[in-house]
């Protein structure tokens, strides 16, 4: 098997929660070989959120393991007497060190890129925040919830009767995650020009604002909010949108002249030909825009909404019927893309699917994925590999240090 892109990068996980972890699994799919340090004492929520109650009494919750897979995990307290030490000696082996706790945190604790930089001076560095060390902001709390309502993407998810929704999934996140991924994937590459490293600083606001440049310069040029549209398409034309069928939703775009043409043709609705041709969001009044809803909403009820796929792709009109995510994680086109790895969990006969790389290549192939750790599972084997001798090892454990399931407790 061809090597992965990441083979032999070594990356240092301190970050918790979904956004840090989601950003180090993307560099683990790639072939990485990260350690993720938890705390002693197990507050991380995610290993027990999400997934089956046994999954979650193991502390193997889905939202851990779906982003933890392939991690060596330590447990470490970073207060401990020791801990510093040991920590920086495992960073000074690291091409990557991750974090994402609050600004300054990893700084008092010893730990900051500084500290870092100064045993491994050509360390890549990631911090992962809120909102950045900078501005009034720096220091608050940023949990996906506030990012989507402070982002202004809230703002224009929802009805006017409903008011601004949250994203069904913790979207800042994930969002926060693959922009980490990317920056340190960049640093790497100058690292291989330069041989500098680099402290990256990575905010989910930030990240997320990166992806709304159009509705920043309509803002700006034509003092147009996005606002509470629903399912109102981008392009805003009347002959897109979600519409009921007889059995459950379809979402259609037809964006262009030709494209509403070809769906009212297939439709049966002649007399709405003429109106096709004017898609742009202002081209028809209050009255014609009604009548358009109107006849597509009467028109979509009377098949299911496979049977309206199948007829709006045979005319080459854009729909797909509105899926559940156990449909979708089953349908024929996700197994066809190779999207989805195999995740052993204990307890389960068989392996769970989950989406892993949003990509594929043809100069590698994935690697199997492992079952995820428990806390400590590593933690003695990733010191002794580091050069930490046994009494050295036992030491930090009566310390508080370090622990793991083989090793004493603490004094």
């Amino acid at each position: 098997m061809a090597s992965l892109p990441l083979d032999g990068v070594r990356v240092l996980d301190a970050s918790h929660v979904l956004a840090g972890p989601y950003a180090t699994y993307q560099l683990c799919l790639m072939g990485a070989q990260a350690t993720r340090i938890e705390r002693i004492g197990g507050d991380d929520f995610v290993r027990r959120h999400g997934g089956s109650d046994d999954l979650r009494a193991a502390g193997m919750g889905g939202s851990f393991s779906a982003q933890n897979a392939g991690k060596a995990c330590i447990l470490m307290d970073l207060k401990a007497p020791g801990a510093r030490g040991a920590f920086l000696r495992l960073a000074a082996q690291s091409d990557v060190v991750m974090e994402n706790y609050r600004p300054g945190a990893m700084d008092r604790l010893g730990c900051g890129y500084e500290d870092v930089r100064a045993v491994k001076p050509d360390v890549i560095y990631c911090s992962l925040t809120g909102y950045g060390p900078e501005g009034p902001l720096s220091g608050a709390p940023a949990y996906d919830h506030i990012v989507q309502g402070m982002s202004g993407l809230m703002s224009m998810t929802g009805t006017p009767e409903q008011g601004p929704q949250r994203v069904g999934l913790p979207i800042t996140d994930y969002i926060a995650g693959l922009t980490g991924a990317l920056a340190i994937s960049g640093a790497l590459h100058q690292l291989r020009q330069t041989g500098q490293g680099q402290h990256l600083i990575v905010p989910m606001l930030s990240s997320v604002l990166s992806m709304m440049g159009v509705f920043a310069i309509d803002q700006q040029t034509a003092g147009r909010e996005r606002g509470l549209q629903g399912n109102m398409p981008f392009s805003g034309s009347p002959f897109a949108g979600r519409f009921d069928t007889a059995d459950g939703y379809i979402v259609v775009t037809a964006n262009t002249a030709a494209q509403a043409a070809r769906m009212v043709a297939a439709l049966g609705l002649d007399d709405l030909a003429e109106m096709a041709g004017d898609t742009a969001p202002d081209a028809l009044n209050d009255d014609q825009k009604a009548q358009v809803a109107a006849a597509l909403d009467r028109v979509f009820r009377t098949k299911a909404a496979t049977a309206w796929e199948e007829i709006l792709a045979t005319a080459n009109v854009p729909a797909g019927k509105v899926r559940n995510l156990g449909e979708i994680l089953a349908h024929p086109q996700t197994l066809a893309t190779g999207c989805l790895d195999d995740l052993p969990l204990p307890g389960l006969d068989s392996p769970v699917k989950i989406p892993g790389l949003g990509f594929t290549s043809n100069a590698w192939d994935r690697r199997p994925l492992p079952q995820p750790e428990n806390p400590g599972d590593s933690t003695r084997r990733v010191l002794t590999e580091a050069g930490f001798d046994a009494d050295e090892i036992e030491a930090l454990a009566r310390a508080g240090a370090i622990a793991g399931a083989d090793l004493p407790p603490r004094d």
